[in-house]
């Protein structure tokens, strides 16, 4: 297995601020995008605009946690001391904000051809019944509560000596 390199604090600090002003970009560009075409070229109805402001709470509570996230240190001379949690990080909770901004902006680009594409917006139960389950509840079920194997005495002292044995190089 090969090991991966770490980071340092000055290049996370200088992704997280690319991918907040990305996603919040993006958001904008998708708001803009419905606002205009939505509100001027067709009629639209009081459940587009209600489900148009939900995408927009999504969105914004979305980027918010991402910023709170993201929160950097620094010292006296503006070097990055903390750069916050790294948002490009896959197991983060960062990835599941960039989903729900994606999914938002899909749904609000896909809502100015049909009201019926805010349906979408049930991802986001899906998604979280889908964690759920298999990362708690399936576990959970699924391990044994009793003791399967009998711990026996001379297995136990050969497992005592074995991590009492000290390598030197």
């Amino acid at each position: 297995m090969v090991k991966q390199a770490t980071k340092g604090q000055k290049e996370i600090y200088q992704e997280n601020q690319s991918t907040i002003f990305y996603y919040s970009a993006a958001s904008s560009v998708a708001s803009l995008l419905y606002g205009v075409v939505a509100g001027v070229l067709s009629s639209n109805t009081t459940n587009g605009w209600v489900w148009f402001g939900v995408c927009v709470v999504i969105q914004l509570l979305s980027v918010f946690f991402m910023k709170s996230m993201a929160k950097s240190q620094m010292d006296s001379k503006g070097h990055v001391v903390d750069a916050g949690m790294d948002l490009n990080d896959p197991t983060a909770f960062g990835e599941y904000c960039k989903d729900a901004v994606i999914l938002t902006v899909l749904v609000q680009i896909l809502g100015v051809f049909s009201n019926y594409s805010f349906l979408l917006l049930l991802g986001f139960p899906a998604a979280v019944g889908y964690k759920l389950f298999f990362s708690f509840i399936l576990p959970w079920c699924t391990s044994s509560t009793e003791e399967t194997e009998e711990v026996d005495e001379k297995k136990m002292k050969k497992k005592d000596r074995r991590e009492k044995i000290v390598y030197r190089h």
